[in-house]
């Protein structure tokens, strides 16, 4: 059996803040299944049932074990690929955040870096997430869990320039975005992204860019060139988006639309190991 299914909450409060959840589940106890995760704005808390876990470098390692308690492992917006090894079963379920989202569940906590201790979900409540054998009451229960941490954060700057880099503004400075649309310095709105998003504005903002243009090349405008599709999403030109590509993914264009794969029905984009 092989399932990999995308859902969106049901709640309209928890779909402000998290884009989507999914369900991955392989029952084949021999298998051994790697994939790259490319760099993304959004971030994840991922729940496994029953696995041993080791973290290098950009790389997770997770090995199926009947005896071992559950694991929750936090994935923060991404700069660089991951690379994911899993052998044997795989039993999964995952929360995907917008950005900012998080911060919305945890009560004042600061995010960290990855984090595979993480700890979100109390043991009974892993334990009726896994024993939930019906996807839409599985929804309904993160759903409801998530609305039990509901503790609202807001910060106007933070807000404002996630809807500006969103909506694609022009390709001007940091530093006038920060003092021209936002009214602070540029050394206030870096230590604000670092707070809340760990990451600097500038990193978040050619990562939106990348995967806008990802996106747009993968869904019903993947006639467009790369040419059309770089002006599209404001890079100066395509040699642009050639050397951003190479940064956030580590290879040309071409390589990476050919190599890579969508799975489920939302932006979920793997390279598998061939």
């Amino acid at each position: 059996m092989r399932i990999f299914e995308t859902f969106k909450p049901e709640s309209e409060l928890i779909r402000k803040y998290v884009s989507y959840y999914y369900l991955h589940i392989t029952d084949d106890q021999h298998e051994e299944n790697e994939y790259i995760c490319y760099p993304h704005y959004n971030n994840t808390i991922s729940l496994y049932s029953s696995h041993r876990f080791k973290y290098e470098p950009d790389h997770s390692i997770l090995e199926f074990d009947v005896e071992s308690k559950p694991i929750q492992i936090y994935t923060p917006i991404r700069e660089r690929p991951l690379k994911v090894t899993q052998t044997g079963s795989v039993c999964k379920i995952a929360i995907v955040f917008n950005p900012f989202g998080i911060n919305q569940f945890l009560n004042g906590s600061s995010l960290l870096a990855f984090d595979a201790n993480f700890s979100f979900f109390e043991e009974d409540e892993i334990k009726q997430l896994f024993g939930t054998g019906n996807i839409e009451k599985l929804v309904t229960l993160v759903d409801h869990l998530l609305i039990k941490r509901y503790a609202k954060v807001e910060n106007v700057y933070i807000e404002k320039a996630l809807d500006l880099f969103r909506d694609n503004i022009d390709d001007i400075s940091i530093d006038s975005i920060a003092e021209n649309k936002l009214g602070i310095s540029r050394k206030h709105l870096n230590r604000l992204f670092h707070k809340y998003l760990n990451i600097s504005p500038q990193k978040y903002r050619s990562i939106v860019r990348f995967r806008e243009l990802m996106s747009n090349k993968l869904s019903s405008n993947s006639d467009r060139n790369l040419s059309d599709l770089s002006h599209r999403a404001n890079y100066t030109d395509q040699s642009h988006f050639i050397k951003a590509c190479k940064l956030l993914t580590g290879v040309a264009p071409a390589k990476f639309f050919n190599d890579g794969k969508i799975i489920g029905k939302e932006d979920t984009f793997w390279k598998f190991r061939s």
